[in-house]
């Protein structure tokens, strides 16, 4: 076998047992310990990482609203000096 078929057939395998190597680490089961007081703690901190992700989430959305009203602001400021230059001229 020459060093060019050995790469490829060894690609190829990898190719095909890496997937099955992943679904059986992923798909192990619920993933708790059978000792209750461990997967009470796994259970615990599988609770605060879905508490931090949705505030994570919020913080996000926060901060989108922020910047829209932000872009409102900049803009009734610039409407603000639009009008204001037009009365100067109307009035002077």
């Amino acid at each position: 076998m020459t060093a060019s078929t050995f790469s490829r057939f060894t690609r190829f395998t990898l190719f095909l047992v890496f997937p099955f190597m992943m679904s059986c680490s992923v798909f192990s089961g619920s993933g708790y310990s059978s000792d209750p007081i461990v997967a009470a703690q796994q259970r615990k901190i599988d609770e605060l990482e879905k508490e931090v992700d949705q505030a994570e989430r919020a913080v996000d959305e926060a901060e989108q609203r922020e910047k829209a009203a932000k872009s409102r602001l900049r803009a009734a400021k610039d409407e603000l000096k639009v009008i204001q230059t037009e009365a100067k001229k109307r009035n002077g």
